[in-house]
C-alpha cells in the first residue's frame, strides 16, 4: 500500500520540476529583455543629457561673452563721453584757458629765471668762501707751527724732567734700602764681634777660677796643671785682647759704611729736591704752552667753521633754489600741454564732432549688446529648465556607475 502511494508522487515532482525550469527560463528571458530596454534607454538618456550638459556650457559661454563685450562697450563709450566732456569744457573756455596758461608759463619763467640768478649767486659766494677759506687754514697754519713748536718742545723737556725724576727717586729709594743695609749689617758685625769679647770673657773667668782651685791645694802636685793653666791665661787674655780691638775695628768700619751710605742718600735727596723742581716747572711750563696753543688753535677753528658753515649755508640755499626752479619748470611743462591741448582742439573742431558721432555708434552698439544679453540669458535660462531632467539622469548614472564599480571592487577584495 505504501508503494502505490510512493509511485504516483514521484511522478508529480518530476512534472512540476521541469514546469518551475520552463518558468525559470521566461523569468530569465524576461529579465534580459528588460534589461536590454532598460541599458538602451539609459543609453539613449545618458546621450541626451551629455548633448544637453554641452548645450548649457555652450549657451553659458555665448551669454559670458555677450557680457563681456557689453563691459568692453561700456567702457569704450565712458572714456569716449569722457573725453568728449573734456573737448567741450576747454572749448566753452578757450580763451579763458589761453591767457591762464599764458600768464602762467610767463610766471614760472620768471621764477624760474630768478631761481637761476639766485643758484649763480650762491655758487659765486661759495668760490669765494672756499678760496678765503684756503688761505685762511694756510695762514692759520703758519701763525699755529711757532706755537705749536714751543708746545712740543716743552712738552718733550717735561717728558725728559719726568724721566729723570722717576731715575732720581729710584736711586733714593736704593739709597735708602742700602742705607738700612749698612745700619744692620753694623749692628749684626759689632754684635758679633760683641759675642766673641764676652765668649772670651767667659773662658778667661773659668780658667782664672780653675787657677785659685790650683793654688789651694798643694803646690808640688799642682805645679804642672797649674803652668798649664797659667798659659791657658795669657792665650785667654789674648784673644779677649784681639776680640776687644776687633769691636773697635768693627765698629769703625760698620760706621763708616754707614756714614758713606747716609752722604750718598742725602746726595741724592738734593738731587731728588732739584729734579722736583725742574719736573714741575717744566710741567708747568708744558701746560702753559699748550693752554696757549689750545686757544689759539680754537680761535682758528672757530673761524674756519665759520666760513664751512657759511658754505654750506649757501649749499643749502642752492638746494632750495633748484627745488623751486624745477617745480617753476613743471608748472611751464604743464602749462605747455595745457596750451596745446587747448589750441589743438580748437584747431580741430572736426575731431570733436566724429567723437560725437563715435559716440552716437557707441550707444547704438550698447542698445544692441544689451538686446543680445538679454535674448541669451533667457535662452541659457529656458534651456536650463529644459534640460534640467536629462541632465539629472546623467548625474545620476554617473553615480550609479560609481556606485557599481565600488561594490565590485569590495567584492574582489579578498577577505581576511
Amino acid at each position: 500500500m505504501d508503494k502505490q502511494i510512493k509511485a504516483p508522487a514521484q511522478k508529480g515532482s518530476s512534472k512540476d520540476a521541469t514546469s518551475g525550469d520552463a518558468a525559470v527560463g521566461a523569468a530569465i528571458t524576461k529579465a534580459g529583455t528588460s534589461a536590454a530596454h532598460a541599458a538602451a534607454g539609459a543609453s539613449r538618456s545618458l546621450v541626451g543629457g551629455l548633448s544637453a550638459i554641452r548645450d548649457v556650457r555652450h549657451a553659458k559661454k555665448q551669454r559670458a561673452d555677450a557680457q563681456a563685450d557689453l563691459r568692453d562697450i561700456e567702457r569704450l563709450l565712458e572714456a569716449d563721453r569722457s573725453d568728449l566732456a573734456h573737448r567741450r569744457e576747454i572749448e566753452r573756455n578757450y580763451p579763458q584757458i589761453v591767457s591762464a596758461q599764458k600768464k602762467e608759463i610767463a610766471k614760472a619763467k620768471a621764477e624760474a629765471s630768478e631761481a637761476d640768478a639766485h643758484i649763480k649767486e650762491c655758487e659765486k659766494q661759495i668760490r669765494t668762501l672756499k678760496e678765503e677759506l684756503g688761505e685762511m687754514k694756510e695762514r692759520h697754519e703758519q701763525e699755529l707751527r711757532p706755537y705749536r713748536n714751543l708746545m712740543e718742545g716743552s712738552r718733550g723737556r717735561s717728558d725728559d724732567a719726568a724721566k729723570a725724576l722717576a731715575t732720581i727717586r729710584r736711586s733714593v729709594r736704593n739709597a735708602e734700602g742700602a742705607l738700612n743695609d749698612a745700619t744692620k749689617q753694623r749692628e749684626q758685625r759689632i754684635a758679633a764681634a760683641n759675642r766673641t769679647v764676652d765668649n772670651a770673657r767667659e773662658r778667661l773667668t773659668v780658667v782664672q777660677n780653675e787657677q785659685s782651685v790650683l793654688q789651694e791645694e798643694d803646690a808640688q802636685s799642682s805645679s804642672a796643671a797649674l803652668a798649664k793653666v797659667q798659659s791657658e791665661i795669657a792665650t785667654e787674655e789674648m784673644h779677649l785682647q784681639a776680640a776687644r780691638e776687633e769691636v773697635v775695628q768693627v765698629t769703625r768700619e760698620s760706621q763708616g759704611a754707614v756714614d758713606q751710605a747716609q752722604q750718598t742718600l742725602w746726595g741724592l735727596k738734593r738731587e731728588l729736591a732739584a729734579a722736583e723742581k725742574t719736573a714741575a716747572d717744566a710741567k708747568q711750563e708744558a701746560t702753559a704752552r699748550k693752554e696757549e696753543y689750545d686757544s689759539l688753535y680754537k680761535q682758528a677753528q672757530a673761524e674756519e667753521k665759520a666760513h664751512e658753515e657759511s658754505i654750506k649755508s649757501c649749499e643749502s640755499r642752492i638746494r632750495d633754489y633748484k627745488k623751486t626752479r624745477d617745480a617753476a619748470r613743471k608748472r611751464m611743462e604743464d602749462a605747455h600741454k595745457i596750451l596745446h591741448e587747448a589750441n589743438e582742439i580748437h584747431a580741430h573742431p572736426e575731431t570733436t564732432e566724429g567723437l560725437r558721432q563715435r559716440i552716437a555708434d557707441e550707444e547704438e552698439d550698447l542698445a544692441t549688446a544689451q538686446e543680445e544679453l538679454a535674448d541669451l540669458t533667457e535662452s541659457e535660462r529656458e534651456l536650463r529648465r529644459s534640460t534640467r531632467g536629462l541632465r539629472a539622469a546623467v548625474v545620476a548614472i554617473i553615480i550609479a556607475v560609481i556606485v557599481i564599480i565600488i561594490l565590485i571592487a569590495w567584492t574582489l577584495v579578498p577577505k581576511g
